[in-house]
Protein backbone atom coordinates (compact mmCIF):
# COMPACT_ATOMS: atom_id res chain seq x y z
CA UNK A 1 0.00 0.00 0.00
CA UNK A 2 3.02 2.33 0.96
CA UNK A 3 4.39 1.85 -2.30
CA UNK A 4 1.04 2.27 -4.10
CA UNK A 5 0.96 6.08 -2.35
CA UNK A 6 4.47 6.57 -3.46
CA UNK A 7 3.86 5.75 -6.96
CA UNK A 8 1.18 7.88 -6.84
CA UNK A 9 2.92 11.13 -5.45
CA UNK A 10 5.39 10.31 -7.91
CA UNK A 11 3.05 10.24 -10.98
CA UNK A 12 1.39 13.31 -9.78
CA UNK A 13 4.92 15.16 -9.30
CA UNK A 14 5.29 14.54 -13.26
CA UNK A 15 2.13 15.17 -14.02
CA UNK A 16 2.29 18.62 -12.34
CA UNK A 17 6.15 18.84 -14.20
CA UNK A 18 4.40 18.26 -17.69
CA UNK A 19 1.63 20.60 -17.17
CA UNK A 20 3.85 23.76 -15.95
CA UNK A 21 6.48 23.31 -18.54
CA UNK A 22 3.39 23.46 -21.10
CA UNK A 23 1.78 26.19 -19.54
CA UNK A 24 1.97 29.41 -21.07
CA UNK A 25 4.66 31.81 -19.42
CA UNK A 26 3.24 34.53 -17.77
CA UNK A 27 5.00 37.75 -18.77
CA UNK A 28 5.16 40.50 -21.16
CA UNK A 29 7.79 41.63 -23.96
CA UNK A 30 8.59 44.34 -26.32
CA UNK A 31 10.35 44.73 -29.30
CA UNK A 32 13.35 42.68 -29.37
CA UNK A 33 12.82 40.95 -26.34
CA UNK A 34 9.96 39.09 -27.93
CA UNK A 35 10.55 35.43 -28.97
CA UNK A 36 11.58 35.73 -32.81
CA UNK A 37 9.28 33.49 -33.81
CA UNK A 38 6.43 35.20 -32.50
CA UNK A 39 8.02 38.58 -34.03
CA UNK A 40 8.66 37.54 -37.11
CA UNK A 41 4.70 35.81 -37.50
CA UNK A 42 2.96 39.41 -36.15
CA UNK A 43 5.58 41.12 -38.54
CA UNK A 44 4.02 39.40 -41.63
CA UNK A 45 0.33 39.53 -40.11
CA UNK A 46 0.90 43.38 -39.71
CA UNK A 47 2.17 43.52 -43.09
CA UNK A 48 -0.74 42.15 -45.13
CA UNK A 49 -2.54 44.40 -42.68
CA UNK A 50 -1.70 47.27 -43.94
CA UNK A 51 -1.64 46.32 -47.50
CA UNK A 52 -5.01 45.57 -47.17
CA UNK A 53 -5.45 49.28 -45.90
CA UNK A 54 -3.45 51.01 -48.47
CA UNK A 55 -4.71 48.94 -51.30
CA UNK A 56 -8.50 50.37 -50.02
CA UNK A 57 -9.51 46.58 -49.84
CA UNK A 58 -11.95 46.50 -46.82
CA UNK A 59 -12.89 42.74 -47.55
CA UNK A 60 -9.26 41.10 -47.57
CA UNK A 61 -9.06 43.58 -44.10
CA UNK A 62 -12.45 41.87 -42.87
CA UNK A 63 -10.07 38.87 -42.84
CA UNK A 64 -7.89 39.70 -40.08
CA UNK A 65 -10.65 41.16 -37.62
CA UNK A 66 -11.86 39.08 -34.82
CA UNK A 67 -15.45 37.50 -34.59
CA UNK A 68 -16.64 40.44 -32.27
CA UNK A 69 -15.53 42.99 -34.24
CA UNK A 70 -17.05 41.93 -37.59
CA UNK A 71 -20.18 40.84 -35.54
CA UNK A 72 -20.53 44.63 -33.94
CA UNK A 73 -19.79 46.16 -37.69
CA UNK A 74 -16.67 47.55 -36.06
CA UNK A 75 -14.36 47.21 -38.84
CA UNK A 76 -16.06 48.64 -41.48
CA UNK A 77 -16.41 51.64 -39.17
CA UNK A 78 -12.93 52.05 -38.68
CA UNK A 79 -11.54 51.34 -41.84
CA UNK A 80 -12.14 54.14 -43.54
CA UNK A 81 -10.33 56.33 -40.80
CA UNK A 82 -7.35 53.87 -41.25
CA UNK A 83 -7.83 54.51 -44.94
CA UNK A 84 -6.95 58.25 -44.41
CA UNK A 85 -5.03 58.31 -42.45
CA UNK A 86 -2.43 55.53 -44.69
CA UNK A 87 -3.16 58.22 -47.37
CA UNK A 88 -1.56 61.01 -45.36
CA UNK A 89 1.06 59.36 -44.30
CA UNK A 90 3.42 56.26 -44.38
CA UNK A 91 3.14 54.26 -41.28
CA UNK A 92 5.88 52.09 -40.08
CA UNK A 93 6.35 50.21 -36.51
CA UNK A 94 7.14 51.72 -33.64
CA UNK A 95 7.08 49.61 -30.47
CA UNK A 96 5.42 46.13 -30.43
CA UNK A 97 3.78 44.53 -26.90
CA UNK A 98 3.96 40.70 -26.88
CA UNK A 99 1.63 39.76 -23.48
CA UNK A 100 0.58 36.62 -21.59
CA UNK A 101 -2.03 38.14 -19.39
CA UNK A 102 -1.90 37.06 -15.39
CA UNK A 103 -5.55 38.81 -15.19
CA UNK A 104 -8.87 37.72 -17.33
CA UNK A 105 -10.59 41.15 -16.44
CA UNK A 106 -8.00 43.58 -16.67
CA UNK A 107 -3.92 43.59 -17.10
CA UNK A 108 -1.65 46.80 -17.51
CA UNK A 109 2.22 46.85 -18.93
CA UNK A 110 4.46 49.60 -18.08
CA UNK A 111 6.46 51.31 -20.19
CA UNK A 112 9.47 53.43 -18.91
CA UNK A 113 10.40 56.44 -20.93
CA UNK A 114 11.75 58.94 -19.05
CA UNK A 115 8.97 62.06 -18.96
CA UNK A 116 6.96 60.19 -21.67
CA UNK A 117 6.54 57.37 -18.90
CA UNK A 118 3.38 55.77 -19.29
CA UNK A 119 1.08 52.58 -19.01
CA UNK A 120 -1.19 50.30 -21.41
CA UNK A 121 -4.63 49.14 -19.50
CA UNK A 122 -6.74 46.62 -21.00
CA UNK A 123 -9.17 44.00 -20.90
CA UNK A 124 -6.95 40.67 -20.02
CA UNK A 125 -9.25 38.47 -22.75
CA UNK A 126 -7.97 36.59 -24.46
CA UNK A 127 -4.96 35.65 -22.67
CA UNK A 128 -2.33 35.76 -25.31
CA UNK A 129 -2.36 39.68 -26.80
CA UNK A 130 -0.36 41.41 -28.99
CA UNK A 131 -0.08 45.19 -29.41
CA UNK A 132 1.62 47.18 -32.19
CA UNK A 133 2.08 50.58 -32.51
CA UNK A 134 3.01 52.81 -35.48
CA UNK A 135 3.73 55.98 -36.63
CA UNK A 136 4.60 58.69 -39.86
CA UNK A 137 7.84 57.98 -41.17
CA UNK A 138 8.57 61.32 -42.16
CA UNK A 139 7.98 63.37 -38.88
CA UNK A 140 5.68 66.22 -39.15
CA UNK A 141 4.58 68.79 -36.09
CA UNK A 142 1.10 66.91 -35.43
CA UNK A 143 1.33 62.96 -35.56
CA UNK A 144 -0.73 60.23 -35.35
CA UNK A 145 -0.45 57.05 -34.11
CA UNK A 146 -2.24 54.12 -35.15
CA UNK A 147 -2.87 50.65 -32.58
CA UNK A 148 -3.33 47.29 -33.73
CA UNK A 149 -5.02 45.56 -30.67
CA UNK A 150 -4.34 41.45 -31.59
CA UNK A 151 -5.76 38.34 -29.16
CA UNK A 152 -4.76 34.86 -30.05
CA UNK A 153 -8.21 33.06 -30.58
CA UNK A 154 -8.99 29.15 -31.35
CA UNK A 155 -9.10 30.41 -34.61
CA UNK A 156 -6.07 32.13 -34.83
CA UNK A 157 -4.11 35.71 -34.33
CA UNK A 158 -7.16 38.36 -34.76
CA UNK A 159 -7.17 42.04 -34.59
CA UNK A 160 -9.38 43.00 -31.47
CA UNK A 161 -9.51 46.48 -31.29
CA UNK A 162 -8.06 49.49 -33.52
CA UNK A 163 -7.28 53.03 -32.90
CA UNK A 164 -6.25 56.45 -34.63
CA UNK A 165 -5.17 59.52 -32.38
CA UNK A 166 -3.10 61.80 -32.12
CA UNK A 167 0.59 61.42 -30.99
CA UNK A 168 2.42 64.58 -30.99
CA UNK A 169 1.39 68.30 -31.56
CA UNK A 170 3.85 70.44 -32.51
CA UNK A 171 6.62 67.89 -32.43
CA UNK A 172 6.01 67.07 -28.51
CA UNK A 173 4.39 64.57 -26.59
CA UNK A 174 1.35 65.68 -24.61
CA UNK A 175 4.15 65.12 -21.02
CA UNK A 176 6.49 67.35 -22.96
CA UNK A 177 4.11 70.00 -23.71
CA UNK A 178 3.45 70.04 -20.12
CA UNK A 179 6.46 70.56 -19.20
CA UNK A 180 6.17 73.74 -21.45
CA UNK A 181 3.08 75.02 -20.22
CA UNK A 182 4.32 74.54 -16.56
CA UNK A 183 7.29 76.62 -17.38
CA UNK A 184 4.94 79.28 -19.05
CA UNK A 185 3.24 79.70 -16.00
CA UNK A 186 5.73 79.87 -13.79
CA UNK A 187 7.04 83.06 -15.66
CA UNK A 188 3.37 84.81 -15.55
CA UNK A 189 2.39 83.68 -19.17
CA UNK A 190 -0.68 82.47 -18.41
CA UNK A 191 -2.33 82.27 -21.83
CA UNK A 192 1.02 80.37 -23.39
CA UNK A 193 0.58 78.03 -20.13
CA UNK A 194 -3.27 77.77 -21.36
CA UNK A 195 -2.07 77.08 -24.98
CA UNK A 196 0.36 74.17 -23.95
CA UNK A 197 -2.29 72.77 -21.91
CA UNK A 198 -5.15 72.61 -24.19
CA UNK A 199 -2.99 71.03 -26.81
CA UNK A 200 -1.33 68.60 -24.00
CA UNK A 201 -4.26 67.64 -23.14
CA UNK A 202 -5.42 66.74 -27.61
CA UNK A 203 -3.14 63.89 -27.87
CA UNK A 204 -2.70 62.61 -23.93
CA UNK A 205 -4.39 59.27 -24.81
CA UNK A 206 -2.56 58.14 -28.62
CA UNK A 207 -4.82 55.18 -28.06
CA UNK A 208 -7.42 54.06 -25.58
CA UNK A 209 -5.37 52.25 -23.80
CA UNK A 210 -2.08 54.59 -23.24
CA UNK A 211 -2.01 56.60 -20.22
CA UNK A 212 1.01 58.42 -19.11
CA UNK A 213 1.91 58.59 -15.77
CA UNK A 214 1.47 62.91 -15.73
CA UNK A 215 -2.33 62.25 -16.86
CA UNK A 216 -3.33 62.80 -13.90
CA UNK A 217 -1.59 66.39 -13.17
CA UNK A 218 -1.84 67.55 -16.56
CA UNK A 219 -5.84 67.66 -15.88
CA UNK A 220 -5.70 69.18 -12.26
CA UNK A 221 -3.65 71.80 -13.24
CA UNK A 222 -5.33 72.43 -16.66
CA UNK A 223 -8.35 72.90 -14.50
CA UNK A 224 -6.63 75.68 -12.15
CA UNK A 225 -4.98 77.79 -14.73
CA UNK A 226 -8.27 77.53 -17.22
CA UNK A 227 -10.17 78.51 -14.16
CA UNK A 228 -7.99 81.68 -13.71
CA UNK A 229 -7.37 82.79 -17.18
CA UNK A 230 -11.34 83.21 -17.36
CA UNK A 231 -12.03 84.94 -14.32
CA UNK A 232 -9.22 87.07 -14.87
CA UNK A 233 -9.66 87.68 -18.61
CA UNK A 234 -13.50 88.94 -20.04
CA UNK A 235 -13.91 88.92 -24.29
CA UNK A 236 -14.17 90.94 -25.72
CA UNK A 237 -11.24 93.22 -24.70
CA UNK A 238 -9.74 96.21 -25.86
CA UNK A 239 -6.65 97.45 -26.75
CA UNK A 240 -6.76 101.02 -25.63
CA UNK A 241 -3.13 101.24 -26.14
CA UNK A 242 -3.57 100.86 -30.15
CA UNK A 243 -4.83 103.68 -31.92
CA UNK A 244 -7.59 102.19 -33.66
CA UNK A 245 -8.91 100.33 -30.20
CA UNK A 246 -9.68 97.16 -31.77
CA UNK A 247 -11.31 94.39 -29.72
CA UNK A 248 -10.07 91.09 -28.95
CA UNK A 249 -12.73 88.76 -29.08
CA UNK A 250 -11.56 85.46 -29.33
CA UNK A 251 -8.28 82.90 -28.75
CA UNK A 252 -8.44 79.75 -29.94
CA UNK A 253 -5.97 77.40 -31.42
CA UNK A 254 -6.31 76.70 -35.35
CA UNK A 255 -4.13 73.68 -36.98
CA UNK A 256 -2.27 73.71 -40.61
CA UNK A 257 0.71 71.79 -41.97
CA UNK A 258 2.93 73.70 -39.73
CA UNK A 259 1.32 72.83 -36.23
CA UNK A 260 -1.08 73.83 -34.18
CA UNK A 261 -1.35 77.47 -33.13
CA UNK A 262 -3.05 80.46 -31.38
CA UNK A 263 -5.53 82.18 -33.50
CA UNK A 264 -6.62 86.16 -32.25
CA UNK A 265 -9.62 87.04 -33.24
CA UNK A 266 -10.25 90.86 -33.22
CA UNK A 267 -12.65 93.63 -34.59
CA UNK A 268 -11.08 96.04 -36.34
CA UNK A 269 -12.76 99.41 -37.67
CA UNK A 270 -10.35 99.32 -40.79
CA UNK A 271 -11.72 98.09 -43.58
CA UNK A 272 -10.61 94.80 -45.04
CA UNK A 273 -9.81 95.35 -47.97
CA UNK A 274 -7.24 97.91 -46.83
CA UNK A 275 -4.39 95.08 -46.50
CA UNK A 276 -1.64 97.93 -45.56
CA UNK A 277 -3.77 99.97 -42.71
CA UNK A 278 -5.03 96.45 -41.43
CA UNK A 279 -0.96 95.39 -41.41
CA UNK A 280 0.14 98.40 -39.67
CA UNK A 281 -2.53 98.29 -37.05
CA UNK A 282 -1.53 94.43 -36.23
CA UNK A 283 2.41 95.18 -35.74
CA UNK A 284 1.18 97.95 -32.85
CA UNK A 285 -1.36 95.18 -31.64
CA UNK A 286 1.48 93.03 -31.24
CA UNK A 287 3.46 95.74 -28.95
CA UNK A 288 0.84 95.56 -26.28
CA UNK A 289 -0.66 91.96 -26.88
CA UNK A 290 1.59 90.02 -24.77
CA UNK A 291 0.95 92.83 -21.83
CA UNK A 292 -2.80 92.44 -22.31
CA UNK A 293 -2.80 88.85 -23.08
CA UNK A 294 0.80 87.24 -21.10
CA UNK A 295 2.57 85.23 -23.30
CA UNK A 296 -0.27 84.23 -25.91
CA UNK A 297 2.54 85.00 -28.79
CA UNK A 298 5.49 82.49 -26.16
CA UNK A 299 6.74 79.07 -26.86
CA UNK A 300 5.40 78.98 -30.28
CA UNK A 301 6.62 79.11 -33.56
CA UNK A 302 3.74 81.16 -34.99
CA UNK A 303 0.79 82.81 -34.34
CA UNK A 304 -2.62 83.81 -36.33
CA UNK A 305 -4.20 87.00 -36.08
CA UNK A 306 -7.86 87.40 -37.64
CA UNK A 307 -8.99 90.89 -38.37
CA UNK A 308 -12.70 91.19 -38.49
CA UNK A 309 -15.12 94.21 -39.61
CA UNK A 310 -18.28 92.17 -37.01
CA UNK A 311 -18.24 90.49 -34.63
CA UNK A 312 -17.45 86.88 -35.53
CA UNK A 313 -20.60 84.23 -34.92
CA UNK A 314 -19.86 80.75 -34.70
CA UNK A 315 -22.92 79.98 -36.63
CA UNK A 316 -21.97 82.26 -39.73
CA UNK A 317 -18.99 82.71 -41.81
CA UNK A 318 -17.60 86.34 -41.90
CA UNK A 319 -15.21 87.65 -43.97
CA UNK A 320 -12.03 88.07 -42.54
CA UNK A 321 -8.32 89.23 -43.04
CA UNK A 322 -5.36 86.46 -41.79
CA UNK A 323 -2.08 87.36 -40.84
CA UNK A 324 0.34 84.64 -39.92
CA UNK A 325 3.36 85.43 -37.76
CA UNK A 326 6.17 84.33 -36.06
CA UNK A 327 5.79 83.48 -32.21
CA UNK A 328 8.05 84.72 -29.21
Amino acid sequence: MKSTLNLFKLLSLIALFIFQSCSPEIGIWKNEKIEAGHRSEMGQLNKAVFEAINANDDKSFSNYLSSEMLEGNLGNKLFSTLYVAARKDNFVLADEFYAMNKEALHDTIPVADGKNSYKIIYGGEPQEVYIATFLPKVKKANQYMITLFYGHYNYGWKIKDIDVALYKVNGKTSPELFETAKSAYAAHNVFAAANNLQLAQTCASPNKWWKYNTETDLYATYTQVISEVNKAYRFPITLNDVSSKPEIVRVYNTSFDGGTFPNICYVTRIKLSDVAALERENAEIRKSINKVLPGVEKHVDQVVYSAYNDFPDQNVALKHYDMKVKGL
